[in-house]
């Protein structure tokens, strides 16, 4: 296991590493009681104040497993077990812990988004970006059906539709890793772009918001 100096996080969001075992997160932390995310019911093979440090020390930017662990996976699975996980006497971890890890658990990737959100990430240009991708692909192709009748024109138009549609689509996704301080999981980002759906309705898209 890796370990770090009590200075290197000082300057995380929540000082979990302060914090002992079995703590309540909530009457240290009081802040996060305002955010459904973290109050949702998990089992109790994962205790909240576990896999807050979890989230803490994988994903705060200012974290030093973040800033000095490049790979993802060899990130998740050191602050996992700083953050109290204990390998089983197989060397794995239990399935709920590979589950978290893996980005399997809805639950648990909106409390990674959720605290995404509040380091200051900029969530409203990820939704406008989403929305942007959305109208663009659908007036391109709107077009397309209305200029021909074509076959063979339709087919090339349509080919140069695809290629527009995966360069926004490169983009999009570029973003999206920025968003969750490089995560890559299909999971998470499934939960993202599902959440950035419904918060869309919500939300008031300026001309502003598509810029990069």
């Amino acid at each position: 296991m890796i370990h770090f100096k009590s200075q290197d996080f000082n300057n995380i969001l929540y000082p979990v590493h302060t914090i002992k075992r079995g703590a309540d997160i909530f009457s240290l932390f009081p802040s996060l009681l305002e955010y459904p995310e973290f109050t949702a019911k998990l089992p109790p093979t994962l205790p909240i104040d576990k896999v807050f440090k979890y989230i803490v020390y994988t994903y705060d930017q200012k974290s030093p497993f973040f800033l000095q662990i490049e790979d993802l996976k060899v990130r998740k699975i050191e602050s996992v077990k700083e953050a109290g996980f204990e390998p089983s006497h197989k060397g794995g971890f239990s399935a709920y812990v590979k589950l978290m890890l893996n980005c399997e658990n809805t639950l648990i990737n909106k409390m990674i988004i959720r605290y995404c959100r509040l380091q200051g990430k900029e969530f409203t240009n990820l939704v406008a970006s989403q929305e942007a991708f959305y109208q663009i692909n659908l007036q391109l192709l709107s077009n397309i059906k209305s200029e021909t009748d074509d076959a063979i024109k339709f087919s090339t138009d349509k080919a140069k539709l695809d290629e527009v549609a995966t360069k926004h689509a490169e983009r999009l996704n570029e973003k999206a890793r920025k968003f969750l301080s490089q995560e890559t999981a299909q999971g998470i980002h499934d939960d993202l772009w599902s959440l950035a759906e419904d918060e869309a309705q919500n939300i008031k898209i300026t001309p502003e918001d598509y810029a990069d």
